[in-house]
């Protein structure tokens, strides 16, 4: 079995300008989904004391993807569905709208989260056109050749930590 990877860039312009720039290279919609995360953290734990990826791992992932499929993810491990009744709270939720996007070379994902960020990732295996890519720098390669306004200082961005560092400023 052959290990997946991907990266993910922070967009730095909306949506309708990446867009017309992603047209620019012939690049065209060929899916689109949303996707909706609640991370739930057991009421017991004191958030307080721990680092945002230490409150992430102690959490449990409810994803639905909207009209396919919902599941309670922890651990690569899917969990009976009522987290609330043994104890869980919603610590926050991730909207995502999710647009796959291609030209017959690349393909990536373009996700709007939250009404407030855009992210792009790209994967390891594409879906749509035939191509896989063998290292995190054919990967970085292949996304810089558009000079997309993206923010190239890291090529790993958590969105589930930059929103979970959000809510925790939010709730102070």
């Amino acid at each position: 079995m052959k290990n997946e990877f991907e990266i993910t860039v922070l967009v730095k312009s909306d949506y309708e300008t990446l867009k017309k720039e992603l047209e620019k290279y012939n690049f065209k919609i060929v899916e689109e989904f949303e996707l909706n995360d609640i991370y739930m953290i057991d009421k017991n734990i004191e958030i307080s004391q721990l680092s945002s990826l230490d409150i992430l791992w102690k959490c449990i992932l409810v994803r639905d993807v909207v009209n396919i499929e919902k599941a309670l993810i922890y651990k690569e491990k899917k969990y009976a569905e009522n987290m609330s009744s043994i104890n869980y709270k919603t610590l926050f939720e991730i909207h995502d709208e999710c647009k796959v996007f291609a030209n017959g070379e690349s393909e990536l994902v373009v996700q709007l989260v939250n009404n407030e960020y855009i992210f792009i990732e790209m994967e390891s295996e594409c879906r749509h056109i035939n191509r896989s890519y063998n290292s995190i720098n054919e990967l970085k390669n292949d996304i810089n050749k558009y000079d997309l306004p993206i923010d190239t200082t890291s090529y790993f961005v958590k969105k589930a930590e930059i929103l979970l560092e959000n809510s925790l400023k939010n709730h102070k």
